[in-house]
């Protein structure tokens, strides 16, 4: 009666990144129930070229809906509060570091960005009341100028803030 049984190597998840987008695991991808859980990190530093990789986990939430992150050391398997299939998992800024302009790779430093600009809108991050308005704005603001805006140490904040309330009065 094996032959009735699901292959227990049978994987099937997704990674919803901090921009929306997914990756999606299976084990035709090389992740496995018995793979340890920093496989699916290295797929998704890969995916996102990232370097600067300690600041940053992936979250799973339980079937009690708390969070948990998962822990790289350990299997799929061994993650007793994991659910699924399909397993969710959410990718996000584990640590920040005490000085950003201190990073070194532009794309951590766009990660962290993303970071906030969720926990803002989810009520993570609280903005006073009085400053809401103004917030948003610049929050909307500085998302539309993403494209061009590039996240390098030896641009100065004084002079980026100065070039985005000018793209704010112009709106």
């Amino acid at each position: 009666m094996a032959c009735f049984r699901g292959n227990r190597e049978e994987f099937y998840g997704e990674v919803l990144l901090l921009d929306e987008r997914k990756i999606i695991l299976t084990a035709e991808r090389g992740i496995k129930k018995s793979s340890k859980a920093v496989a699916i990190l290295q797929q998704v530093f890969s995916h996102l070229r990232l370097s600067e990789v300690e600041f940053f986990g992936l979250k799973f939430c339980d079937n009690k809906q708390q969070t948990n992150w998962l822990d790289p050391s350990k299997s799929l398997s061994q993650h007793r509060d994991l659910i699924g299939p399909p397993y969710m998992f959410y990718f996000g800024v584990k640590f920040y570091a005490e000085d950003p302009s201190k990073l070194k790779e532009e794309t951590t430093r766009y990660q962290f960005y993303l970071q906030v600009c969720q926990d803002v809108r989810r009520g993570r991050l609280p903005v006073p009341a009085h400053l809401r308005p103004k917030h948003f704005k610049i929050i909307s603001a500085f998302s539309s100028i993403m494209s061009t805006v590039r996240f390098v140490p030896d641009v100065s904040v004084i002079l980026f803030t100065k070039k985005l309330a000018q793209y704010i009065q112009t709106q």
